[in-house]
């Protein structure tokens, strides 16, 4: 046992330990050290001792692959900042803290309990705008959170935050207190919505590699239902939801619509999510990523997402589903939106290209005719030179290949394609280029040129 260690428990400064120690002796310890031992309730030397060898981390942490991540030990007094070098886990501070008075998860407001959770820092604070017993700054954390409000837990303003006082342990009325060096410390692996905090009764240390086969099953899940997303299926999205779960069903089902008509018209589209972070508590696994659509080849990112996972009979559900930035989910529906409306347009177009050629081919002039704006021009021809030019010629064949659509506005395109043309006086092979415009939701040929290859 450490005098390192000693203070730990005892929450007091080295020099004081070392008094201690040669007042009372060896025996007093040998009681402290298995004192310690008793009060964690972990199995083996190793986890009981969180500043032993760095191969035994606290279970919360699953998968780690971008930025550090906060854990607080309530029994201990102790907050610990830990990040994913790309190889193992590794600590890369530690303090005391002191939490609420009282013991237990928090329930209500004014219960003076530190809830234990997985929560995210969501407002900042600086000395200016706090009052003097807080210290230099403060952080609020995302408590209650979605589960938390889905089991009736109340209250508000759980904060990290310095002090002004002389820190002690469980003097708080719910927050984390910092003493104010440790919390300059702490806010610079602090990130706004994104560094996790998670508050445990006491941490569980275990074997780094013990999380090997969770990472992998719940990695599995995610890459399901991202699969699942991709697929636009309404219904097979749903069997990933717990029966009581909380989200955002209209945004869901939206997209799922939107995917559809995409596939429907030929579009390819992929989800993968990237930066997967997974982390445990007791209750369930919050899984944390950013949302990368491919579609037709190009990519669009629609923000992060957090889903709140737990299992029911050896299956993994989704209890809460968070989209964090709404407005880029939403933009990138609007993509896809906005790609659905362009294949229709393109279905409409060819349906008026073929229409375009029948016409031509039987003579139909009114049919013809009612492809063109009034106002046509192209290369010093009228409508009515158009018109002329059809009705002197006979036994009419057109046939087309290649066919382009190139959208330049929201109410003009151009379609060009090779075309083959003969008639009883002229034949022709070139290409033909259609200027068409929106007029009141009705395309029409507002402009034409022909680019000859051979021509007799």
């Amino acid at each position: 046992m450490t005098v390192y260690e000693v203070s730990t428990f005892c929450f007091i400064k080295k020099q004081k330990v070392v008094r201690y120690i040669s007042k009372f002796g060896i025996l007093f310890l040998a009681g402290v050290f298995f004192f310690i031992i008793a009060m964690n309730p972990v199995t083996g030397f190793g986890a009981n001792t969180p500043d032993e060898t760095i191969s035994f981390i606290p279970e919360a942490l699953v998968s780690l692959p971008v930025g550090p991540a906060i854990v607080i030990d309530k029994k201990m007094q102790r907050l610990f900042v830990y990040y994913f070098d790309g190889v193992s886990f590794q600590r890369k501070y530690e303090t005391v803290c002191s939490t609420g008075k009282n013991k237990g998860t928090k329930i209500r407001s004014g219960d003076a309990r530190t809830p234990e959770g997985i929560y995210f820092p969501i407002k900042f604070f600086s000395g200016e705008h706090l009052g003097s017993i807080y210290g230099p700054m403060a952080f609020d954390l995302s408590y209650p959170n979605i589960l938390d409000k889905k089991e009736g837990k109340k209250g508000n303003n759980i904060w990290i935050h310095g002090t002004n006082k002389l820190l002690s342990p469980h003097q708080s009325n719910g927050c984390i207190a910092l003493e104010n060096g440790d919390i300059k410390d702490v806010s610079q692996f602090i990130a706004l919505n994104e560094t996790p905090i998670i508050i445990q009764d006491y941490i569980k240390w275990v074997p780094a590699s013990i999380h090997t086969f969770l990472e992998k099953e719940l990695t599995s899940f995610v890459d399901r239902w991202a699969n699942t997303i991709s697929d636009g299926s309404v219904q097979k999205i749903g069997r990933f939801y717990g029966k009581d779960s909380i989200y955002d069903k209209e945004g869901r089902d939206q997209l799922a619509r939107q995917i559809r008509t995409l596939k429907k018209y030929g579009g390819v589209i992929t989800f993968a999510p990237k930066n997967l972070s997974l982390l445990k508590h007791d209750r369930y696994t919050v899984a944390t990523f950013q949302q990368e659509f491919t579609v037709n080849g190009r990519c669009y990112e629609a923000g992060p997402r957090r889903l709140f996972l737990k299992k029911w009979r050896n299956s993994w559900y989704i209890e809460g589903d968070i989209a964090l930035n709404p407005g880029k989910e939403r933009r990138f529906i609007a993509v896809l939106e906005k790609t659905n409306n362009n294949y229709a347009t393109h279905n409409d177009i060819i349906g008026l290209v073929s229409k375009w050629v029948a016409s031509w081919e039987s003579g139909d002039m009114k049919g013809y005719a009612s492809l063109y704006t009034t106002d046509f021009k192209s290369e010093g021809m009228d409508l009515d030179n158009r018109f002329a030019l059809c009705q002197s010629n006979r036994d009419i064949h057109v046939s087309i290949k290649n066919l382009r659509i190139s959208h330049h506005s929201a109410d003009k395109l151009t379609v060009t394609f090779e075309q083959r043309y003969s008639s009883s006086r002229i034949s022709g092979v070139g290409t033909k280029t259609l200027y068409f415009k929106n007029i009141n939701d009705s395309w029409k040929i507002w402009k034409e040129t022909w680019r000859s290859k051979t021509a007799k």
